[in-house]
């Protein structure tokens, strides 16, 4: 998938190709003699300029109408860019056939013709094998097959310009097919076939609608194929292929679009559920002035798997936790839910043994964890009065912890599996004793993962050093500094994973 500013420029660059086309095909033809052309050659004409027209049209109301980042769209994209390019090409055949000083140019627009029409099968069964995602290790041999036939069909096409074993052009500047001119057909029939093959097997995973699209699709361009060696002189493929494309685009991405509005509509809900259950992220003890907390989350799908969780077990224990569920979206977000109930209402029951805690909700986890999902997480209770922290984790990222005339550091411990993965684990309780000024920063692998555009990992280190460039000020702003930091490095690359932070100073026994 591309990522929405890359697609933005890619679709931009592609309708300005696609509009330069449709001028170079007008002028063209309005700088020829149209009274020196048959009568079938300006009819074959004025269809190729209107399939670009309607290309062009078909192809920028898609981009505005339809979700930018599906796979099935992008190749529904690459078909129409495909036909566009096949009606140019068919039209400068016919412009310049019969004229000897245009030889080379009829042999150009041709092969260009002859190799767009065997890349809109290969298209085609892209665009279905995403629709179906059947492109896993089972279906591998034959996309495999598929790109082989298509090298060794493009290489017969091209050898074709010294060789004549589909077309030639006379020295009188006519265009001719030679004997074997229906075998350049066998790569797009075979790839058509065996593609509506997959469309019948697969069927169950289709609609009626994607069914009845995709029949016509294959059986309709193979008529007109038909028909155009069956009557010289008349070219219906690219004009068939246009209509066709044009009632995919109407009884398929627009009826995809449609329900994927819908599926947008719940995912939006499904995110208001999910932020009304994560307590404040600031401002959530307006009235206690033993510590500052903050946090926030920002998830990389419309719902997320990471949370947090903080409340206060009694006037003098402050409860923490942060979590990252595997998966993403909808299960993740449902399995979030899930594990940070169990974690609330044991945490305000065993709150005085974290290592308790743990135990017993993975426990319970495993038991009914029949999706094999897990969850990394840290908990730790607070003791406002003393400063004493008891924590544990189950498989989560090690705290950072900064004492109050010191740096940030990671403070590693023994860290245990996640939980839901392996029942009747023992996990273990760490202490340490806070002063007035520490403080403890919690994050999840989003942190540390986050990518660049050259794929580079933002790591732990550059995590570290952002948090004591930041830490002068509010925690607040040591927030949003390495936030900023983070989409700096990643210079416009697509947030992968989810980013959960906790931060939490102690200000000292209350007053």
């Amino acid at each position: 998938m591309l990522s929405t500013s890359r697609f933005k420029s890619v679709t931009i660059l592609s309708s300005v190709f696609a509009v330069i086309v449709l001028f170079l095909s007008i002028y063209a033809f309005a700088s020829t003699d149209i009274a020196s052309l048959k009568f079938m050659s300006v009819i074959d004409i004025t269809l190729d300029i209107f399939c670009i027209f309607s290309g062009i049209v078909l192809f920028i109301s898609a981009v505005l109408d339809t979700p930018k980042k599906e796979d099935d769209f992008k190749f529904f994209l690459h078909m129409l860019l495909t036909n566009i390019v096949a009606s140019f090409a068919d039209e400068m055949s016919w412009i310049v056939d019969g004229q000897p000083q245009y030889i080379q140019a009829n042999m150009a627009a041709n092969t260009v013709y002859y190799l767009a029409n065997l890349m809109m099968p290969f298209l085609f069964w892209k665009y279905v094998s995403s629709i179906l995602r059947i492109a896993g290790k089972k279906f591998s041999k034959w996309t495999c097959l598929f790109d082989i036939g298509l090298f060794i069909s493009a290489a017969l096409i091209v050898l074709n310009v010294f060789t004549g074993i589909y077309f030639t052009v006379d020295p009188d500047g006519f265009y001719h097919r030679s004997p074997y001119f229906m075998a350049s057909n066998i790569y797009i029939y075979l790839t058509l076939i065996i593609t509506l093959i997959f469309v019948v097997i697969y069927r169950n995973l289709l609609r009626k609608y994607q069914l009845i699209a995709f029949f016509i699709y294959v059986f309709f361009p193979i008529g007109m194929g038909f028909f155009a060696v069956a009557i010289y002189g008349l070219t219906l493929t690219t004009a068939s292929s246009c209509l066709v494309l044009l009632l995919m685009y109407c009884i398929l991405h627009v009826k995809l679009s449609r329900e994927r509005y819908v599926a947008a509509n719940d995912l939006v809900t499904a995110n208001a559920i999910q932020k009304n259950i994560i307590p404040a992220g600031s401002h959530a003890y307006p009235d206690r002035t033993d510590f500052d907390l903050y946090a926030s989350m920002t998830t990389a799908k419309e719902v997320g798997g990471d949370f947090y969780d903080h409340f206060m077990a009694d006037n003098d224990h402050l409860v923490i936790i942060i979590s990252d569920v595997s998966g993403k979206s909808i299960p993740a977000a449902l399995f979030m839910m899930v594990v940070k109930t169990m974690l609330n209402d044991r945490a305000h029951r065993s709150f005085r043994s974290v290592r308790e805690v743990f135990n017993r909700v993975n426990n319970q986890l495993c038991e009914v964890n029949e999706l094999d999902m897990f969850a990394t997480a840290w908990l730790g209770v607070l003791e406002l009065s003393t400063g004493r922290l008891s924590y544990s984790s189950a498989g989560h990222e090690y705290m950072a912890l900064k004492k109050a005339n010191g740096v940030f550091e990671i403070r590693k411990i023994d860290n245990l599996p996640p939980l839901a993965v392996i029942e009747n684990i023992e996990y273990k309780d760490y202490e340490i004793t806070l002063e007035p000024g520490d403080i403890i920063w919690l994050y999840t692998d989003g942190v540390p993962e986050a990518l660049n555009l050259q794929r580079e990992m933002y790591g732990i280190d550059r995590m570290i050093a952002s948090l004591n460039r930041h830490c002068t000020g509010d925690i607040k702003d040591l927030d949003k500094g390495i936030r900023e930091d983070i989409v700096f490095f990643s210079g416009g690359a697509e947030q992968a994973d989810d980013i959960t932070t906790l931060c939490l100073r102690y200000n000292g026994p209350a007053k």
